[in-house]
């Protein structure tokens, strides 16, 4: 493989992540990506885009308890019953 195919492989997974580098899988939000869909799991607005629901993918909250074994850290509206 040549250096500037490699360059350009890079450039598009770079772009792919919303984080890239870091521990999220998610699909970056951009005009044609919005991240304006719920969390499949805790149901809290404007977590996903259209990508992300498409290849099943839940918020980065709902992942992180998942795969350390805790339960979901579900999102409160300040002065809900739950809610500080």
């Amino acid at each position: 493989m040549m250096y500037d195919e490699w360059e350009d492989e890079e450039y598009e997974r770079v772009q792919r992540f919303a984080d890239p580098g870091g521990e999220s899988a998610l699909y970056a939000a951009d005009k044609d990506n919005p991240r304006n869909l719920p969390c499949p799991n805790c149901g809290w607005p404007n977590r996903l885009t259209p990508k992300d629901v498409a290849a099943q993918y839940q918020c980065n909250a709902c992942a992180e308890a998942l795969e350390r074994g805790m339960d979901i850290d579900y999102y409160y509206e300040e002065g809900s019953e739950n809610g500080e």
